[in-house]
């Protein structure tokens, strides 16, 4: 499967993906103490989530209780800290996933996680659903892909906060790395069972991130890369062999291919002029885990009417995909003309062609992913059981 840009020199077209983009609702209904009653608070929350959703392309299966078949959604309260909270009820859209957002005094920067859930009902499907959002992997032994409802997230009010999308010196601490990190927990991320079926000895050994790495990637506990003691100019010493070290994933104004201790090891780090960000590790573990990733292929050009020569092309790219690109004289199909095949490092990449000359051309940047992943549900794992089968199901956290 592909998806495109495409640049007539003086123009970037459409993106066509082959799933959609999900959709990541923060909610604040039990936001008690007024945390994101803060403009600037709820703008960067969202900001966050904005960040996650085109690069994550799923087909989630709708939560819809009727019938009979009951539910409760169950997470842990962010603005007062009762465990086991419940939602009975919840409708949770197709292709999206709820997060509760709060404040209360915790011992960490921030909180995040997946919720459980508590169900009855009386269909194989219904439980299925509640289980995987139509992810068959989520339902395999061992797990290979995750479909959680959502969950929720927390922050210390206690802290003094710099919410600025884009300076981490701006005085406080950074709130875009820590929502990142605690999003990343909540999109399974150090918490999920396909995470925790890819741990062994005490490394993650998903192949997409190990490959990144160079090998098996050694972990904190089980749910973060391992413990980097924060330092040097840019959050890292380079003599210490005990860092995880990646690239960021172009974002907040960190510059694409920028060399960044990964974003969920478990100490933030505030050293440096450029907000942690996802890195290229951090997406490779994503899609360990199950999840679908569609990068931009964003394609930037020195002049949209070039006249010397050699005309430069460059892109950010992540590890794991083909950025392929190509030329046309027309839009007419079947007329493009590949000038680079480059794979994907996590780096900015480039390719200089001879001038277009004086005749109108286009250039597209084609992005090729990986194989799909699990195939989604066709039909009930089992027979429908004859009646109602209470289930529950716990959720998990992580802090930073």
């Amino acid at each position: 499967m592909k998806f495109r840009h495409i640049l007539p020199v003086m123009a970037l077209l459409g993106l066509t993906g082959s799933a959609s983009a999900i959709k990541i609702e923060i909610r604040y209904d039990y936001d008690t103490g007024g945390f994101f009653n803060n403009p600037e608070a709820r703008a960067a929350m969202e900001a966050v989530a904005d960040f996650y959703e085109p690069l994550i392309h799923d087909s989630l299966t709708a939560i819809v209780p009727a019938d009979g078949n009951t539910w409760d959604a169950k997470f842990t309260h962010p603005g007062n800290g009762t465990t086991n909270f419940l939602v009975p009820n919840l409708v949770v859209p197709a292709d999206t996933l709820i997060v509760f957002a709060g404040a209360r005094t915790i011992s960490s920067a921030g909180l995040g996680g997946f919720g459980g859930y508590n169900a009855s009902g009386f269909t194989q499907e219904w439980f299925d659903t509640l289980a995987s959002r139509g992810q068959a992997g989520a339902l395999a032994t061992p797990k290979t892909d995750f479909g959680p409802w959502g969950g929720a997230i927390t922050f210390n009010p206690a802290m003094t906060w710099n919410f600025s999308l884009v300076d981490p010196t701006a005085g406080g601490v950074p709130f875009i790395p820590i929502a990142l990190h605690e999003l990343g927990h909540m999109l399974g991320l150090g918490t999920a069972p396909s995470w925790s079926a890819k741990i062994v000895s005490g490394t993650f050994t998903g192949a997409k991130a190990s490959q990144v790495y160079g090998a098996a990637v050694p972990l904190s506990g089980t749910g973060h890369w391992r413990d980097n003691t924060c330092g040097g100019t840019d959050g890292y010493v380079e003599s210490d062999t005990n860092k995880i070290l990646s690239k960021a994933f172009g974002s907040f104004a960190a510059p694409h291919g920028y060399a960044q201790i990964a974003l969920m090891d478990p100490v933030a780090c505030t050293n440096g002029n450029y907000q942690k960000v996802m890195t290229d590790l951090d997406l490779a573990a994503l899609r360990d885990i199950g999840w679908q990733l569609e990068p931009p292929g964003n394609l930037t050009v020195p002049s949209l009417h070039p006249t010397a020569s050699p005309y430069a092309f460059s892109w950010p790219s992540t590890s794991g995909f083909t950025y392929l690109l190509q030329r046309s004289p027309s839009l007419a199909g079947g007329s493009w003309t590949t000038l680079s095949t480059q794979v994907g490092n996590g780096l900015m990449q480039q390719f200089s062609t001879p001038t277009p000359g004086l005749t109108r051309a286009f250039y597209r940047l084609n992005v090729t992913t990986p194989a799909a992943g699990a195939p989604l549900l066709a039909a009930p794992s089992a027979p429908a059981p004859s009646h109602s089968d209470p289930v529950e199901v716990t959720g998990c956290g992580c802090s930073h």
